[in-house]
């Protein structure tokens, strides 16, 4: 089976992209890669598809965690003043 490895025109990711794109790029490109060389099936990739997920949940929990954090600066911020 052939799978296309050049680098094409590949872009940065835009600013505004969400906080998990960005974080599991790689594991996304690994999956894609695993799937198209195994014919498309799932179950072949699962451990690919396993570890994008995880870096998924850990990067959205990440990015909560920061904007949890920064909610509640401000708040100690609003109540100095």
């Amino acid at each position: 089976t052939f799978v296309y490895t050049g680098k094409g025109s590949r872009r940065a990711q835009k600013d505004d992209a969400p906080p998990e794109q960005k974080a599991c790029a790689n594991q996304a490109v690994a999956t894609q890669w695993c799937l198209a060389k195994r014919g498309q099936k799932q179950s072949l990739c699962q451990d690919f598809i396993d570890e994008w997920k995880s870096c998924r949940v850990e990067a959205i929990d990440a990015a909560a965690a920061k904007a949890a954090a920064k909610a509640a600066d401000v708040d100690v911020d609003v109540a100095k003043k």
